[in-house]
C-alpha cells in the first residue's frame, strides 16, 4: 500500500452530503453603521456571495478580516 492510498481524502460519489466552507473577508469590505446612537453600539455587514441555501456556523474577527464558516447543502445533514 503506497503513500497514496492513507493519506487520499475520503471520496463520497454519489452521497448527499454537507459541505463545510470558508470565506475570508478584508476589513476594507465591511462596512460600519452606527445604532440608535448609542456609543459602542454599531453593526458591521457587507454583501457575501454565498451559494443559494448556506448556512452561517461561526464567524471569527481576526487582526486583518471576518473569516465566515459557512455549511452547503444543509439538507444533508
Amino acid at each position: 500500500m503506497g503513500m497514496e492510498a492513507s493519506s487520499a481524502a475520503p471520496h463520497f460519489e454519489g452521497m448527499d452530503v454537507a459541505v463545510l466552507s470558508r470565506i475570508v473577508i478584508p476589513f476594507m469590505m465591511v462596512e460600519r453603521e452606527e445604532i440608535g446612537g448609542i456609543r459602542g453600539l454599531s453593526r458591521e455587514f457587507c454583501q457575501v456571495p454565498f451559494p443559494p441555501g448556506a448556512r452561517v456556523v461561526q464567524a471569527e474577527k481576526t487582526e486583518g478580516a471576518w473569516i465566515v464558516w459557512y455549511v452547503e447543502r444543509v439538507e444533508a445533514i
